[in-house]
């Protein structure tokens, strides 16, 4: 090596010690700061939103709601692979999500071994404890890591040794993006009878992101090799975007259970059609005057001071006539759904709509004890011919609509599929059992296959229902078994049917039920009678 050249690298060496000496950097006086932080209250973008259920619950009247939820996991697998990119359990952010609630809806722990210890060592009463009305199930579904992988690389590198000078530069810059796949699914369990409720489920998906970025820099000179080089990493959280899904889930599965709006909690929703579908239905099956006290039970609740009458008095008209100048709404001023649901969708969420609550809550028992007898002896102010004066009758019973019931067959073999048909003339619930030859009887619908058995009128309904594995089969004794279908308003029990020992219908039954039967013969193994097609 040339002399002049080592001495220019001592030189350097030296300098670059002088300069770190002057610094104060010697390596036995090494130290840090150490960045903190204090604790701070998790908050999410739906926390506001799990408050403002509980309140929605009270200002709708909906009542207390008792949730059990079981242990919710990651059904997938993958948490443990992964090492714990998601949860395997998420059953905490479950409880404190409920719990959250409030307005009534009451988050009931699913910990056996608690209880029962409890139990055990005298510390707690049966009596006391209550029991959940649905139970929450659930978890997360689906994970899928890699949906979308994008890379970009930049590379630069060049000398200036054709100008003589010993000097290259080396530049990369790098860049990753990768997009993953969450899916949580919830489902509500009647804990009566431990099977699922129809639509009371919420299916929710969320995509999370993850960016790499690394810059390096490189200088050569006289074959010595300074580098510069930097890396940033960005990942969104995949535990916090579990809890959003948790938090939306429940507020879907509540609101829909408890018939709310709760679409107006979540931003850019829309309204959902299951709980608009049925409070529809509800409206059509009141009779007027309970009608009229629906709208002015909800047009109480939106700030206009009426009374629950179930009268359309000059004050509704007038209510509903400034409702519907303040929403844009067009038409006379009727009762009608579509103004109960312009109601429902527009009551105030605030502090004024909960005591007003209170307030149309006395109004209304008020109305069930003394003013519905008067409202229904009131004459409709909608009928256009001359009303006569005549002495008040009792309220009528709301109508009972019509059942019809029919078989495939008149006569069946033992061991034959039997079929079963039946329709309404308006929405009911509907309960059907048989009657075999020595008194024996079963029920036939709901069952495990049909469990929701409030039916709507426009549509024939089968058992078993098509494509199902489920089949009746006819078995022994031979004679006639009878078929006996009950419909009503409101739920049927077993208990409650109106038959006789011998499955006849009860004098009194077709005065609070719709009723309908048939019956068909199972014959024995000598008869040879064909089975002849019915139709109803």
């Amino acid at each position: 090596m040339h002399p002049l050249l080592q001495t220019t690298k001592i030189l350097g060496i030296a300098l670059i010690v002088m300069w770190i000496s002057g610094c104060g950097l010697n390596p036995q006086d090494a130290d840090l700061d150490l960045n903190t932080t204090l604790p701070e209250v998790k908050t999410t973008v739906f926390s506001r939103a799990i408050r403002g259920l509980g309140r929605l619950n009270v200002i709708y009247g909906r009542g207390q709601l008792k949730v059990m939820a079981k242990p919710a996991i990651d059904k997938t697998g993958t948490s443990l692979p992964t090492q714990g990119e998601i949860p395997q359990d998420i059953s905490e952010m479950v409880k404190s999500t409920l719990n959250s609630i409030g307005g009534g809806i009451l988050y009931v722990p699913y910990d056996p071994e608690f209880m029962l210890n409890t139990a055990q060592t005298g510390y707690s009463d049966w009596g006391d404890k209550l029991l959940p009305d649905v139970v929450l199930v659930g978890g997360v579904t689906e994970f899928d890591r890699g949906m979308v992988t994008k890379e970009e690389n930049l590379n630069l590198s060049g000398t200036a040794e054709e100008l003589g000078v010993p000097m290259g530069l080396d530049f990369e810059d790098v860049r990753k993006n990768s997009l993953a796949s969450i899916t949580l699914d919830f489902n509500l369990i009647d804990f009566k009878t431990f099977t699922g409720i129809p639509f009371m489920q919420a299916v929710n998906n969320i995509k999370v992101h993850k960016a790499l970025g690394e810059d390096q820099l490189g200088f050569t000179v006289y074959g010595q090799t300074l580098g510069l080089r930097g890396q940033i990493k960005k990942v969104q959280g995949r535990h916090a975007a579990i809890r959003l899904l948790v938090q939306l889930s429940v507020i879907q599965v509540i609101g829909k259970y408890q018939k709310l709006p709760y679409w107006r909690l979540i931003p850019n929703a829309e309204p959902d059609p299951i709980v608009l579908d049925f409070l529809r239905e509800e409206f059509y099956g009141l009779e007027k005057p309970d009608r009229i006290a629906r709208i002015q039970e909800y047009l109480y609740l939106y700030g206009k001071d009426v009374k629950v009458t179930g009268i359309l008095d000059d004050q509704t008209q007038a209510a509903i006539e400034s409702f519907q100048l303040e929403q844009g709404l067009s038409g006379p001023p009727q009762v009608s759904a579509d103004l109960y649901l312009a109601l429902f969708e527009n009551t105030p969420l605030g502090m004024e709509a909960q005591l007003r609550r209170r307030q149309v809550n006395a109004m209304l028992e008020d109305y069930r004890n003394h003013l519905r007898k008067l409202a229904f002896g009131t004459p409709d102010r909608t009928e256009t011919s001359p009303v006569v004066s005549k002495p008040r009758p009792e309220p009528p019973k709301p109508q009972l609509g019509q059942v019809k019931v029919w078989l495939n067959k008149k006569a069946f073999k033992v061991g034959d599929n039997l079929e079963i048909f039946f329709e309404v003339t308006r929405p009911m619930f509907v309960r059907i059992v048989t009657i075999n030859s020595v008194g024996k009887m079963a029920t036939l619908f709901p069952n495990p296959y049909q469990n929701d058995n409030f039916v709507r009128p426009g549509k024939v309904y089968r058992i078993p229902p098509a494509g199902s594995p489920a089949k009746l089969v006819v078995g022994a004794p031979a004679g006639t078994d009878k078929i006996r279908v009950v419909a009503s308003a409101e739920p049927i029990s077993a208990e409650a049917m109106p038959l006789t020992g011998d499955g006849e219908f009860t004098v009194e039954a077709a005065r609070n039920f719709a009723i309908a039967g048939t019956e068909f013969q199972v014959l024995s193994p000598d008869q040879t009678a064909a089975s002849e097609e019915y139709q109803p």
